[in-house]
């Protein structure tokens, strides 16, 4: 669904109400001026897995319960364990929400807007890889059962899985505070 070949280039500048950073390895610009912030990253998109239950549960919290759905995936043959250099996409965090473009042609492969990102969980896979799953709108909605989608991105270390979901949560924070 998500391919793309080559590589990207992320540059690091300062100019007024602009601030660019880089983490760990990885290249991701960052812009902060309130609800202005705009986080862009490199990473593997490992597919998505349809229609995933979330049964209440109060023995697991939420995040497990998300985890053990895609790693069941995994098993099961419908996402890949290890990404390809054509599975290369770059992602933006905006106040827009998740946008994922094509890492060569910069096309607009997918936009999920901020209002139906239901949840962002970031966990090291059976290989020690740092994946990053985000729960996508509510589709179906039952007393005890919501389905969802869940997208799932592999960083290239830990500091850029955790800058991920620190972005959403900086959009979240400038959100409430206006």
């Amino acid at each position: 669904m998500f391919r793309g070949k080559g590589k990207s280039k992320s540059s690091q500048h300062s100019e007024s109400g602009r601030e660019s950073g880089k983490l760990g390895g990885s290249s991701p610009e960052i812009i902060l001026d309130g609800l202005n912030q705009e986080t862009n990253f490199e990473v593997f998109f490992l597919g998505a897995v349809q229609d995933i239950n979330m049964v209440t549960s109060r023995k697991r919290d939420k995040e497990a319960q998300l985890v053990d759905q895609v790693e069941e995936a995994q098993i099961d043959g419908k996402l890949p364990l290890t990404p390809r250099d054509e599975d290369k996409v770059n992602i933006t965090i905006s106040r827009h929400g998740l946008k994922v473009l094509d890492s060569t042609k910069k096309e607009v492969l997918q936009r999920h807007p901020l209002h139906i990102i239901a949840q962002v969980v970031h966990y090291e896979d059976g290989f020690g890889k740092p994946n990053v799953a985000f729960k996508i709108g509510q589709l179906q909605h039952s007393k005890d059962t919501c389905i969802y989608q869940c997208y799932v991105f592999q960083c290239p270390n830990e500091d850029q899985a955790q800058a991920v979901c620190q972005s959403l949560r900086n959009i979240f924070n400038a959100i409430t505070v206006q």
